[in-house]
């Protein structure tokens, strides 16, 4: 379960239509769009915020190396010896595939909103969770990456949460 995969190899599917390329880079890049969006909200309910943004997110980034430097297994795709689809940076996706970056950050951004009222959760998951899940079909990541990116967002947060609570941070 934690390693599932689809019975097939949607990735190829995919590409053989005609757009499918920039259908690719869109549900790819898309997240990152909203990500820079919901950080807007944040700063502009309370500019401190922009803080825990940064701390989490390079935090997040540091882990999220580490963990694919050391590569625990390799992206499902390459299993069905699939390519890196074009329009994609082929250096992030080399690596091994844990833990989730997407998920990293779509889980403390998740609950940033969930703690300062900025969005409806309900449009932030209709929004995120289909991206998400689209990354498992097409062979970027069996659900444990997801389970550990979750895991790690959350703990991110939480000590985002904790650090800014005892250390001020003010303009």
């Amino acid at each position: 379960m934690l390693f599932w995969q689809p019975p097939f190899d949607l990735l190829k599917i995919i590409n053989k239509f005609r757009y499918s390329t920039a259908l690719m880079i869109f549900l790819n890049y898309f997240i990152w769009i909203f990500f820079i969006f919901i950080s807007f909200l944040l700063v502009f309910k309370d500019i401190n915020i922009f803080w825990q943004l940064l701390i989490a997110t390079i935090l997040g980034e540091l882990i999220e190396k580490y963990g694919k430097s050391h590569a625990l297994w390799k992206r499902p795709f390459f299993n069905h010896h699939s390519h890196v689809p074009a329009g994609l940076v082929e250096s992030w996706y080399e690596t091994g595939s844990f833990p989730s970056g997407h998920t990293i950050k779509a889980t403390y951004f998740f609950l940033f909103t969930l703690q300062y009222a900025v969005i409806s959760p309900t449009i932030f998951l209709a929004v995120v969770i289909p991206l998400l899940t689209f990354r498992i079909l097409v062979g970027f990541h069996y659900p444990v990456d997801m389970f550990g990116g979750a895991f790690i967002g959350f703990l991110l947060w939480f000590l985002v949460k904790i650090i800014t609570t005892y250390v001020p941070f003010g303009f």
